[in-house]
C-alpha cells in the first residue's frame, strides 16, 4: 500500500489531468508544507508526521474561516471550507466523540485517576492511543469530561 506522499503525489497528478483547480492548489501547498518540514528534519516524513502537517492546514483553515465569518467573507468562508474538505480526505477515520469518551474512561481507570489534578497523568497515554484519529481538542475535552465523571462518582478528597 503506497504512503501518504505517494497518494498525494497521485492525487496531485489526477487533479491536474481533471481540471479541479481547488483540490490541485490544495495538494501543491500541503506538498509545499510537507517539504518545508521535511528540510527542517532533514529527513522525509513518516505517515504519521504528514497527518500532523494536514491537521495544521486544517486548523489554520478554521481560524481563517472564523475571521472571514466575522467579516462578512462568506466567499472566502466557502473556498477555505472547500478546502478543509480535500484536507480530511487525507486523514485516517476518526473516532466519534463517544468512541473517544469511552477510550478516555478506560484510561482514566487504568492509570487510577481521581479527577481534574490528574488530566497530566491520562493525556500521554490518552494522546498514544487515539494517535491521529482525533484532534488534540477532541482529545482533552473527552479526557476532562471522563475525570469530571470519575470525580463525581468517587468524591475522596
Amino acid at each position: 500500500m503506497p504512503g501518504l506522499a505517494e497518494r498525494l503525489l497521485a492525487d496531485l497528478q489526477e487533479a491536474v489531468r481533471s481540471g479541479d483547480v481547488t483540490r490541485r492548489e490544495v495538494i501543491r501547498f500541503l506538498r509545499a508544507e510537507i517539504k518545508n518540514v521535511e528540510i527542517e528534519k532533514g529527513r522525509p516524513l513518516t505517515d504519521d508526521e504528514i497527518i500532523e502537517v494536514i491537521r495544521r492546514q486544517i486548523k489554520m483553515r478554521r481560524e481563517a474561516i472564523e475571521q472571514f465569518a466575522q467579516g462578512g467573507r462568506t466567499d472566502l468562508v466557502d473556498r477555505e471550507s472547500a478546502q478543509i474538505a480535500v484536507l480530511e480526505q487525507y486523514l485516517p477515520p476518526q473516532l466519534s466523540p463517544d468512541e473517544l469518551l469511552a477510550l478516555a474512561r478506560q484510561v482514566v481507570e487504568e492509570v487510577g485517576a481521581a479527577g481534574p489534578k490528574d488530566m497530566s497523568k491520562v493525556m500521554p497515554v490518552l494522546r498514544a492511543r487515539v494517535g491521529p484519529r482525533a484532534e488534540g481538542q477532541a482529545i482533552a475535552d473527552a479526557a476532562r469530561q471522563a475525570l469530571n465523571e470519575r470525580a463525581t462518582a468517587h468524591p475522596s478528597s
